[in-house]
């Protein structure tokens, strides 16, 4: 059986035995694979040395031609390094959970990858708005969306707060008769607005409003699209 050559990311590593690893990749068609390792975690090993997450490669696999098997790794190289520090970010960590978990595939998956890469390489974005934007992508890679440019329940353009529950905004009198438990503050519901229109520059504004939203939105992920992303933010 010939091997395969596939360009892609390492998204997660699982030991396997005493020195094997199961490696996710991420791949340049947004397609995932799971290989297997064979002693890459041997101190000597050359596989080893370019199988860190987040790293972009070169992989050359045998591929598995049934489901129920898994494919495995020959060789690996690196074309790009990651940086140890962005390992050990909250932000990273939610953006490799949100890939594997993730119940898309395609190109679109690949794109929010590195999109959320390039941003932070930009250096122009705090570690909790980088959040909130990998979020907001997520939804939309998971066809997730809050209705906020007018009333989801009769289309008034004069909103009043936002409803996670009924995905949008809604006006005065939406408001009286649903009789919400939670009325969010007009700040909150700005920086909802700014972010589901992808309005990014303007959230600055609403700093103090970050971790309720963060909170919030993967509540509604979890709800919505039966993805629970594992944070600090619970």
């Amino acid at each position: 059986m010939s091997a395969s050559f596939i360009n892609g990311y390492v998204i997660n590593k699982i030991e396997y035995q005493d020195n094997d690893e199961i490696i996710l990749i991420l791949t340049e068609s947004g397609k995932k694979i799971s290989c297997i390792s064979l002693g890459s975690r041997k101190v000597n090993s050359k596989n080893g040395r370019n199988l860190f997450v987040g790293n972009f490669c070169t992989f050359e696999l045998f591929l598995a031609r049934e489901k129920n098997k898994i494919s495995k790794l020959k060789k690996c190289s690196t074309i790009r390094q990651i940086q140890w520090s962005i390992q050990i970010s909250n932000w990273f960590n939610i953006l490799c959970e949100c890939i594997i978990k993730s119940s898309s595939e395609g190109k679109k998956l690949f794109y929010f990858f590195e999109f959320i890469l390039k941003l932070y390489k930009t250096k122009k974005y705090s570690e909790k708005k980088l959040i909130l934007i990998l979020l907001h992508k997520f939804c939309l890679v998971e066809g997730l969306n809050l209705e906020v440019n007018k009333c989801v329940l009769c289309g008034n353009k004069i909103v009043k707060t936002i409803s996670f529950k009924n995905m949008g905004m809604i006006c005065n009198e939406c408001f009286k008769k649903i009789k919400p438990q939670v009325n969010y503050s007009l700040h909150f519901s700005k920086l909802i607005f700014y972010l589901f229109n992808s309005k990014y520059s303007k959230i600055d504004e609403f700093l103090n409003e970050f971790d309720l939203a963060i909170k919030l939105i993967l509540i509604f992920i979890k709800d919505n699209a039966g993805i629970q992303l594992f944070s600090n933010y619970y």
